[in-house]
């Protein structure tokens, strides 16, 4: 069975293939300009060793302490992005989900990670979506919506301070840790 070309891969390729007034090769600057840009994520991407390391039964999780704005309520330490099952890609589409793979070096819970597919129109959400205290910041939910995939199963946990410190020993981490989903459940 051979593949063919689609019209739209020809007038891709035709595209990539445009040469620069000097010469240069378009595929090359962008792969320049993408290789710049990925240097640029992850030196601004600064990790203090001082921020809290947690040790799970996958591997160990970098997160980092957040003060919050609040009068009441103390600073916590966040861990964004922690996979809780292998990406549902592939064969494990529209199956159960599996445990996620371990890794072996810490990894950096400070980003959040794609959200699930969400139906955004017009670049922004439908009203109807979401609680009615998220309306009033439409513009700033829209923005965490934009990174989508189907590789979202990730949990954003939020692990409380005693005394505005983060404690470590015998306690579990889930005890703990207040778990939110990032896919509006609106379980709290």
């Amino acid at each position: 069975m051979s593949l063919q070309k689609s019209p739209g891969f020809n007038y891709m390729w035709r595209v990539m293939k445009v040469q620069l007034h000097s010469g240069v090769d378009v595929t090359f600057v962008l792969w320049i300009l993408g290789f710049t840009l990925q240097a640029a994520v992850v030196s601004s991407q600064k990790l203090d060793e001082s921020d809290p390391v947690v040790t799970t039964t996958y591997g160990k999780l970098r997160g980092f302490k957040k003060e919050l704005n609040n009068e009441i309520l103390g600073p916590v330490i966040q861990f964004r992005g922690v996979p809780y099952a292998a990406p549902p890609i592939g064969e494990r589409r529209f199956q159960p989900p599996e445990p996620p793979v371990p890794w072996s070096e810490i990894r950096n819970a400070t980003q959040f990670a794609p959200v699930c597919p969400q139906n955004i129109l017009e670049g922004r959400l439908p009203e109807v979506m979401l609680p009615v205290w998220f309306t009033n910041n439409l513009d700033i939910v829209t923005s965490y919506v934009q990174d989508q995939s189907e590789d979202c199963l990730f949990l954003n946990i939020y692990v409380p301070t005693e005394d505005g410190e983060f404690t470590t020993g015998t306690r579990d981490l889930f005890v703990l840790s207040i778990i939110f989903l990032t896919h509006y459940l609106n379980i709290i």
